[in-house]
């Protein structure tokens, strides 16, 4: 996708993923949207480099945002909070573990297996790592915040955190690509009005070593959206409520157990990590997750065999016990 459409389209990204709902509290007064189609685009391309990205929420339609409030409060209302709530306590373990032994992963043989992804995963891990606690220990991780999250403010906060992570971590790479790619860009991007009838607009957007492109827009109870975003948001809003509306107790009841064994299974495992003392010792871990898939990588005198044993009673309890043996190899 072209570099001007990605910053366009983010405009519509909450409707994508999800990741906003009701935002009366933003930092960005609602009146500093133009009413305009071009000087939409202008406003949130500008406040986005600016390292604001509740603009994203203040952007859309009244409606919209109702929509995606109701959406986000039916979802939360109807999914487990064990479930939820544990997800989110693995994935806080497992950020921990990734930056507390990110040496023993970059000199292991998986790592190796990487070839000439070596380089990009090492520059990237300490952002992945930050973005996964940064997101696992805000209100996304906790049901009962969920029900209640104000997104705007979400945005204003947590997102504000997640664009500073990713500034900071580009600025330490040899081309810095945020900076010089997406800021720089949106910064000097130009929009143009081609043609504009009723609530129909048509734009050129244009930045700096990239082709024009034309966009058309939407007037949405008073906010310019893209018109594709604008053509499907009642279909897709209907079909999304309609789907968690069918989500019955029975439902969600009957997939718990499987969830959550799953679920203690992948912490038992964080734990094992947790307690690895150097790569080789990682490897043969992993070597036990995968099994067959990542065999032959040791290659040591002394080995280590490791055994994963999981019961489920007759309660629905799940009891992970990994074991690791050090085996003497033979002449």
């Amino acid at each position: 996708m072209h570099y001007k459409n990605r910053l366009f389209v983010v405009v519509s990204m909450a409707a994508v993923v999800g990741v906003i709902a009701c935002g009366q509290n933003s930092a960005v007064a609602e009146q500093g949207i133009p009413s305009t189609p071009d000087g939409t685009v202008k406003y949130v391309a500008s406040k986005l480099a600016d390292g604001n990205p509740e603009v994203i929420w203040e952007a859309l339609p009244d409606r919209y945002r109702t929509d995606i409030n109701d959406i986000t409060h039916q979802f939360a209302d109807k999914m487990d909070p064990e479930v939820w709530d544990k997800t989110f306590a693995v994935t806080r373990k497992a950020a921990t573990v990734l930056q507390d032994k990110k040496d023993l992963f970059l000199g292991s043989q998986m790592m190796a297996m990487a070839q000439d992804k070596q380089d990009e995963i090492a520059e990237n891990w300490d952002t992945v790592a930050l973005v996964l606690s940064t997101l696992a220990s805000s209100d996304l991780g906790n049901l009962d915040a969920l029900k209640t999250i104000d997104w705007g403010t979400f945005m204003a906060t947590t997102g504000k955190q997640l664009m500073k992570i990713a500034s900071e971590a580009s600025a330490k790479t040899e081309d810095n690509a945020y900076e010089n790619e997406f800021l720089a860009k949106a910064r000097a991007m130009t929009v143009e009005v081609v043609s504009q009838e009723g609530d129909k607009a048509t734009l050129k957007i244009s930045a700096p070593e990239e082709e024009a492109e034309e966009v058309q827009m939407t007037q949405v109870d008073g906010r310019w959206v893209p018109s594709e975003m604008a053509q499907d948001w009642d279909k897709n809003v209907a079909e999304a409520k309609a789907e968690i509306e069918g989500m019955t107790p029975e439902q969600v009841a009957a997939q718990k157990m499987q969830i959550m064994m799953g679920i203690s299974m992948a912490e038992t495992f964080v734990d094992q990590i947790a307690q690895a003392q150097n790569s080789e010792q990682l490897d043969q871990m992993l070597q036990g997750l995968f099994g067959g898939f990542m065999g032959g990588m040791g290659d040591s005198s002394d080995e280590e065999e490791v055994d994963v044993d999981v019961e489920t009673d007759d309660a629905g309890d799940v009891d992970v016990e990994v074991t690791v043996e050090d085996e003497p190899a033979t002449d």
